[in-house]
């Protein structure tokens, strides 16, 4: 994966850097082509002076081949860089799409504020908007060499006129570029408004079906109504403060040319220059335009670049840095260290050990608040279920499981979330996680433990039923059944589950449990181990572990935890009825 930028400018230094093979030849044909234009009117001038007024066919049909030649090397100059240099934006853009994707996809620790909408948003129109860079960056060098080669033949014609153009054009560069950087803040501003935008659209879509049972159509309305206008009013600035600059480079590129014309002019009057120099110098003024509006509107362009690239390094140092403790737990669960040799993080518990072998899975000195740690195993062949009074430690446990997950691979361990994804396809698509096939075996063992089977009765063409983006045409239940489903059918050797069942009623939650328990229990290298405080599981598990807020952890089966007579058993008895 590649290096996290610190910074935009960082990120763009870094994209600069891998798509050095495409930005040189990029550059340098369009160089080559902005140079041909400066000498377009020096080419004029030359068949002014040498053709036409000494009436000379000879020097006239050189001059046609030679203004012909330069042509083809200026069309072909600019269609080639042009090819290049969008090809480095295509590259880079897809490339921080793809890493920004990844690191959303990949990370268990997702930092809380940055919904789905939002970070859609960056992946998309925040990568695109820092790969125009590159669009900037060989259009600008090529820019500042068409200006270089006007100046040295201003000095050659003329070099009064010469020195004038290399003055006042630094100088006009520096004041345009000057209010680069409040184009950058509120191109910034402006991309984080979108990106509320897209969130507040985001959320509002998870929660329709909810919005409308309870008539909050008009709230809702209200609410994306607000996070749209601040996006709108953001966007007027970021045109407001471009325009402005845009303004600033016209102004500045009128009086560097009117005070070329004005010297031109005076050299003319006094006699100081041939009619082809003046026809050359006239063409050269006019030239000048073109790079100095391009650079006026690159410096607006890259300031905006420069604030995309600075969110989505933000972004992406927010996940490195929540994921960067769960790297050292990954190590630490494949038994590099123990739970006691690793320092305390502020604010976190220690991470559990955990370790996966050929008898089952092991969590040693689980932290679970109060200065208690809990080991336990889950042999191959049996089910545990966890029971927390708390939400931290099983969060605690599940970001260690997490971590390990993902160093074993999928064949060895898979940690379904309680929260449900599904995706725009099929129910089969779901659950096989297998694109463009209607032919993929989904056993009726899978279909049965997960209860997908009532559902695959109630829609039209069963598993090929077309589900619609995040499952929006089925209930909480069915999605929690299709997920079920999809973590049974990828068949790891241990599979975490956080309550599979919430949104199922008590007669199907039971039928799933059994299912769930003949399907995974006895086989000599499967191992389950479920955070549920369903009594359905409970009742069905080899072993459970209950973690009160307060006093010891219980440890036993259900029937012994509910017989249990001290106060932390009536603990569990409360936590699993309520």
């Amino acid at each position: 994966m590649p290096t996290i930028p610190s910074s935009g400018s960082t990120l763009l230094s870094r994209a600069a850097r891998r798509r050095l093979p495409l930005l040189i030849p990029g550059a340098v044909t369009l160089s080559l082509w902005q140079v041909c234009e400066a000498l377009v009117p020096v080419a004029i001038g030359i068949v002014v002076d040498q053709a036409i007024i000494p009436l000379s066919w000879p020097m006239l049909i050189v001059s046609i081949i030679g203004v012909g030649l330069l042509f083809t090397v200026l069309s072909l100059g600019y269609r080639f860089g042009s090819r290049f240099c969008n090809a480095a934006r295509e590259h880079e853009a897809h490339a921080l799409r793809v890493e920004i994707t990844h690191a959303a996809l990949t990370s268990a620790n997702l930092p809380a504020d940055r919904a789905s909408g939002e970070v859609l948003s960056i992946a998309s129109a925040d990568a695109d908007t820092a790969a125009m860079s590159f669009q900037q960056a060989g259009r600008g060098i090529a820019s500042v060499l068409g200006m270089l080669t006007a100046a040295v033949f201003l000095l050659i014609a003329d070099p009064v006129t010469g020195l004038v153009v290399l003055i006042a054009v630094p100088i006009g560069l520096i004041i345009v570029a000057l209010p680069g950087r409040s184009v950058s803040a509120k191109a910034g501003a402006q991309l984080e408004a979108v990106a509320r935008a897209g969130r507040s659209a985001s959320d509002l879509m998870h929660g329709l079906r909810v919005i409308k049972a309870m008539g909050g159509e008009p709230w809702a309305v209200r609410r994306y109504r607000t996070t749209s206008d601040e996006a709108a009013v953001a966007g007027i600035a970021t045109g407001e403060r471009t325009g402005r600059l845009a303004g600033l480079g016209a102004l500045v590129m009128s009086i560097v040319l009117a005070a070329v014309l004005i010297v031109a002019g005076l050299r003319l009057i006094e006699g100081e220059m041939s009619v082809g120099a003046l026809i050359g110098i006239l063409g050269m003024t006019a030239f000048l335009t073109e790079p100095m509006r391009a650079l006026a509107d690159i410096v607006g362009q890259f300031a905006q670049s420069h604030g995309a690239a600075s969110r989505i390094a933000t972004l992406l140092h927010d996940i490195d840095t929540a994921d960067a403790a769960d790297t050292a737990d990954a190590a630490d669960s494949a038994g590099t260290t123990s739970a006691t040799d690793r320092p305390e993080r502020p604010g976190r518990a220690a991470p559990p050990t955990i370790t996966l072998d050929d008898s089952g899975l092991s969590v040693r000195s689980w932290d679970v608040g109060d200065d208690r740690r809990i080991d336990f195993t889950t042999a191959f062949g049996e089910l545990t279920c966890i029971v927390t009074e708390g939400a931290d430690p099983a969060a605690n446990l599940l970001g260690a499981l997490g971590g390990h997950a993902r160093g074993t691979g999928p064949d060895r361990m898979i940690v379904s979330p309680h929260t449900v994804d599904l995706f725009e396809g099929t129910i089969r698509s779901n659950i096989t996680m297998i694109v463009g096939t209607t032919d993929h075996p989904v056993t009726e063992d899978v279909l049965t433990a997960s209860g997908t089977d009532e559902l695959l009765g109630l829609v039209d063409g069963g598993l090929d039923h077309r589900i619609q983006e995040l499952g929006g045409n089925l209930s909480g239940g069915q999605r929690q059944r299709v997920a079920l489903a999809r973590a049974l059918d990828a068949d790891p050797s241990v599979l975490v589950l956080h309550e599979p069942t919430t949104a199922v009623d008590a007669v199907t939650e039971a039928r799933i449990a059994e299912g769930v328990t003949r399907l995974r229990r006895g086989a000599e290298a499967t191992a389950t181990l479920i955070l549920t405080s369903s009594p359905a599981f409970l009742a069905a598990a080899d072993t459970v572990v209950f973690v009160p807020s307060t006093g010891p952890a219980l440890i036993g089966t259900h029937h012994e935890l509910l017989a249990a007579a001290d106060g932390t058993a009536e603990a569990y008895r409360q936590a699993v009825t309520r």
